[in-house]
């Protein structure tokens, strides 16, 4: 497929991307009224990700026919030549509690490789982009990763799962504060993801996180200049593990205080 071809699905899907953040930010303003279920320990889902996700797969399905589909919440076997990777709230927790860091997420999977990425976060509206070997962007404009060279001016991004060891996370923040960076914790992997490509934060990192929580995150930071692990090389579509991503200079730190590889190529 040639990237103008590329280009036009990119748009296509960020249009169903748009309408499906316009409905979860309805959802998020009437939140009160949401029933709230339990997955496991710290981890919520309500109607509005359930919804949000039929949304996207029933527009994705007239736009996009024959394209498989895998999502949080309506799974997905992970087989196909194209793979439409959904999380219809990433960042669920924050969503419930009126906390404004969540993001709807679509990324396309072609034999294996993020070819398209999509992160949107309706609060802020803003919308990133990205298709490979073609830039990223934040609302059109193309977004880059930042030029800090030193992690005494630089900030890390880490995210936290229950269903992980606490000492590894405990291992990246010890880490971290002997490196010298400052952190934060945001909640959502996907709205992170879009800091680094976009220079707000220098570096990523997580131990535990699923495909859709990623993907879109991985690439977006790779096309806006930056380095990032590969996570279906490293735990297929249907795994759980660590992903990595930071601007170029500050590879080395990343790589040591998350334990993780950075791609090589």
């Amino acid at each position: 497929m040639t990237p103008t071809e590329m280009d036009a699905q990119r748009e296509a899907a960020a249009a169903i991307v748009r309408e499906a953040g316009a409905r979860a930010l309805g959802y998020f303003r009437h939140r009160a009224a949401l029933a709230i279920e339990r997955k496991g320990q710290q981890d919520l889902v309500s109607v509005a990700d359930r919804e949000v996700e039929e949304l996207i797969r029933g527009r994705l399905a007239v736009a996009f026919p024959g394209d498989a589909v895998l999502g949080e919440e309506g799974g997905g076997d992970g087989a196909g030549e194209r793979i439409w990777v959904l999380d219809p709230i990433d960042g669920t927790f924050n969503f419930l509690r009126g906390i404004p860091c969540w993001a709807v997420v679509a990324a396309l999977v072609v034999d294996g490789r993020t070819e398209l990425a999509l992160t949107y976060d309706p609060v802020h509206d803003e919308l990133f982009t990205a298709r490979r070997g073609g830039g990223a962007r934040c609302n059109g404009a193309t977004i880059r990763v930042s030029g800090q060279a030193g992690v005494e001016t630089s900030c890390l991004a880490l995210a936290y799962s229950f269903r992980q060891e606490p000492e590894s996370y405990v291992a990246m923040v010890r880490t971290a504060l002997r490196l010298g960076f400052e952190h934060r914790r945001s909640g959502s992997t996907a709205v992170q993801l879009c800091w680094v490509a976009d220079g707000r934060c220098e570096v990523f990192a997580t131990r535990y996180c699923s495909a859709w929580d990623c993907l879109a995150g991985l690439l977006l930071v790779e096309e806006a200049g930056g380095r990032a692990s590969d996570f279906v090389v490293d735990h297929g579509l249907l795994g759980k593990g660590g992903v990595v991503a930071c601007t170029p200079a500050l590879a080395p730190e990343a790589e040591e205080l998350s334990g993780l590889r950075l791609r090589r190529d």
